[in-house]
């Protein structure tokens, strides 16, 4: 049972904006906040809003912040550099860098005091510091606390754009749940190209043979959504340069017909069933034919993609989806798991996990910063259109993302099975599986492992744990299993789906000509573009 830790926070805090602040990170976190005096409850750090009153604590770590703004003004933010200390209090991969990002102005400018030290800097002078009393950190921000409305959710206030006051507060509860914290998969990467097929060397501005130049120059991955209507045809040559160069290239499956919302429509459980046995029946084709390999994870065509859909996915057998948060959030608004979207290494939604991806324009390398911090794979999508000046794209931000240490760039089957969290309680190491099969380094100190759910999950699934050794071993979550001495420290775990999902074929009508045509014309024009 994980530790649950209890903070104190101003009795002032305690508008709606502020309640839904902490009401959302006690459902991602192992915290309780605690209003005004905390009586015979022992609490492990305190939240107030007035700086002088930081010296006032009982040797518990504690956060000074400004006062909120008033709801109304929320959004009246402005745009400004902010420079990190390099220091190992500075959270990574924040330290030492400079970001452009949006702030509430506070209108207030911190006094550094003797035995504080600097953690970022505005042009202003600045803004956050921490001084560290007989061994307990005090933290102090010139910036705002932060706010969340009942309409809004996490990732609304933790974006490429906006993320300093909420990063500031997340920080604090990080210091103070650091023993009993979940560690994150290593950095992890891929790009996505939405559309392409193996019907030509190129397609559109997307040359292969260019492409896997670059990516061996610059040591990166790029995942290739392709359409399963496509696979009516393969070039013999454009399928042996993703057979031989499967480190730099792979494919994965979007959607099925590529037709508007194919994926978020109103369908009947027969339909969805249909539709994505008609998809993979297509992909399994194309492996016949050209002998490669698949991602089994699905790209929604333009992210629409319905909850009751991803749950058929998961049924399926596809490993995970790869959606942004925002549209997630778009085509399932009246769902109330779209509150805490942005913040896990992975979603576990209706059984199926998704992994984040972003675009190519906006703040993309705070982006790419949050996701770090976050332990999420750093996944940029674009389209062929986005290649027009060549490969040089995704050069530059290979080399950014490179630059934030040693980072596994794969296929998304790979990604997908790097989706966990994991702690070590003395010789029991805790796995938390946020995929549906993973690949997991068992550090040497284990002895024993334990499977634990998503937080997001409340199914109980049987997990199969298979050894090195090829011994698999059948547990419920929170069941120990005792490793044999010896063994590799490598093992494999699967989510063993309930009998309820297995299903008959279901037939589906053959796409309609007008679809076929119009995949045909859309084809035609990315292709014509370049000519």
């Amino acid at each position: 049972m994980t530790k649950l830790y209890h903070i104190q926070i101003s009795q002032y805090l305690k508008s709606p904006a502020e309640t839904e602040v902490f009401s959302t990170l006690e459902h991602l976190l192992p915290i309780k906040f605690i209003l005004g005096e905390h009586g015979d409850i022992e609490v492990d750090g305190t939240i107030v809003n007035d700086n002088k009153a930081i010296n006032n604590v009982d040797g518990i770590p504690s956060l000074s912040l400004q006062p909120s703004a008033d709801p109304a003004n929320k959004f009246q933010q402005i745009e400004t550099e902010v420079k990190f200390a390099d220091d190992s209090d500075v959270p990574f991969p924040f330290r030492g860098r400079k970001v452009s990002t949006r702030i509430t102005q506070a209108g207030t400018i911190l006094t550094v005091r003797p035995n504080e030290k600097t953690l970022a800097t505005s042009k202003w002078g600045p803004i956050w510091v921490m001084s560290k009393i007989n061994g307990v950190k005090h933290f102090r921000s010139a910036l705002l606390f932060p706010l969340i409305s009942t309409e809004e959710i996490f990732n609304d206030v933790f974006n490429g754009e906006c993320f300093l006051e909420m990063l500031v507060l997340l920080q604090f509860v990080r210091e103070i749940i650091a023993n009993t914290a979940y560690q994150n998969p290593p950095l992890r990467a891929s790009f996505i190209i939405d559309d392409p097929n193996l019907h030509w060397p190129r397609y559109g501005f997307v040359d292969y043979r260019e492409l896997i130049a670059h990516a061996q120059k610059e040591h990166y991955h790029v995942s290739f959504a392709t359409i399963p209507l496509d696979t009516w045809f393969t070039h013999a040559a454009t399928a042996d340069l993703f057979r031989t160069n499967s480190r730099w290239l792979s494919l994965l499956i979007h959607g099925n017909d590529h037709a508007k919302k194919e994926l978020a429509l109103n369908y009947s459980e027969v339909m969805r069933k249909g539709l994505l046995q008609q998809a993979i029946q297509r992909i399994d084709r194309l492996e016949q034919k050209a002998n490669i390999r698949v991602c089994r994870v699905m790209v929604p065509p333009h992210g629409a993609c319905s909850d009751e859909m991803l749950a058929e996915l998961s049924k399926c057998g596809f490993e995970s989806a790869c959606i942004s948060t925002g549209s997630l959030r778009a085509h399932n608004q009246d769902k109330p798991w779209t509150k805490t979207l942005g913040f896990f290494p992975a979603e576990t939604i209706q059984g199926c996990p998704v992994l984040p991806r972003w675009g190519l324009t906006g703040s993309v390398k705070n982006s790419l910063l949050l996701a770090a911090y976050l332990g999420q794979p750093m996944i940029l999508r674009g389209h062929h259109l986005d290649l027009k000046d060549g490969g040089e794209v995704f050069d530059e931000y290979a080399r950014f993302i490179n630059g934030l240490g040693n980072v596994f760039w794969s296929s998304m089957t790979d990604m997908s099975r790097l989706n966990y969290q994991w702690r070590l309680e003395g010789t029991i190491c805790r796995v938390k599986s946020l995929g549906r099969t993973i690949i997991f380094e068992l550090p040497n100190e284990a002895t024993e492992v334990i499977i634990e759910n998503p937080v997001t999950t409340i199914d109980n699934y049987t997990w199969k744990v298979t050894s090195a050794d090829r011994l698999i071993h059948k547990i419920t979550p929170g069941e120990h299993l005792l490793l044999l001495e010896g063994n590799d420290s490598k093992i494999l775990i699967d989510r063993e789906e309930p009998p309820s999902s297995s299903y008959d074929k279901v037939s589906l009508k053959p796409t309609g000509l007008p679809l076929i045509l119009r995949r045909l014309l859309t084809e035609a024009r990315d292709r014509l573009l370049v000519s």
